[in-house]
C-alpha cells in the first residue's frame, strides 16, 4: 500500500508529462530514472531512521509515524489547495534527474520511518517502491497521452489518504 501510495505522485506528475510531447525512448528513461530515485531515496533514509532507530528505540518509532502522516496531510494539503502547476516536458538529462529526484522525495521520509522500524522490510519495501513508482510512471504516461489529467487531482488525494492510513498503522 505504501509503494502505491508512493507512486501516486509518479502517476499523476506522469499524466501531466504524458498530455505533451515525449518519445518513447525519453518515456522509459524518465520511468527508470524514477524507479532508481524511489529505491535510492528509501535506501537514504532507511539508513538515517535505522541509526536512530538504536538510539531512540519507541520514541522513534511514534516519531517516524507521525513523519508519515504529516507527509500524507501535507500532501492532501497541497492537492487540494496548491496552485495548479503545468508540468514541463522533460526534454534533457539534467531536467529528467531533477524532475525524478522531486517526485522522489517523500521516498527519503518514508525510508526513514522505515529504517526506525526494521532494515529488513525497509530494503524489501524499497525495491518494490521503486518497481511501482516505475510502473506508475509509465501508465501515467499512457494515461496522460490517451485521457487527460482528469485522474491526477484524485490519484494525489488517494495516495494522500494511504500515507495518512499507513502513519496511522504504524502507531498501533
Amino acid at each position: 500500500m505504501m509503494a502505491f501510495a508512493l507512486g501516486m505522485d509518479s502517476l499523476s506528475l506522469s499524466i501531466g508529462i504524458g498530455l505533451g510531447t515525449i518519445s518513447r525512448r525519453t518515456a522509459l528513461q524518465l520511468c527508470i530514472c524514477i524507479g532508481l530515485f524511489h529505491v535510492v531515496f528509501t535506501f537514504l533514509g532507511l539508513g538515517f531512521g535505522d541509526f536512530i532507530g538504536q538510539y531512540l528505540g519507541h520514541i522513534a518509532t511514534w516519531f517516524g509515524a507521525a513523519l508519515i502522516i504529516g507527509l500524507g496531510l501535507h500532501m492532501g494539503y497541497t492537492t487540494l489547495f496548491g496552485k495548479e502547476e503545468r508540468v514541463r516536458v522533460v526534454d534533457n538529462l539534467l531536467s529528467m534527474v531533477l524532475f525524478s529526484a522531486s517526485v522522489s522525495i517523500d521516498a527519503l521520509s518514508v525510508g526513514f520511518s522505515l529504517g526506525l522500524r526494521s532494515a529488513t522490510y525497509g530494503a524489501v519495501s524499497a525495491v518494490s517502491f521503486g518497481f511501482v513508482s516505475t510502473l506508475m510512471c509509465g501508465v501515467g504516461l499512457v494515461i496522460g497521452k490517451r485521457f487527460g489529467s482528469a485522474i491526477g487531482r484524485y490519484g494525489e488525494l488517494l495516495g494522500a489518504v494511504v500515507l495518512i492510513g499507513c502513519g496511522i498503522g504504524f502507531l498501533m
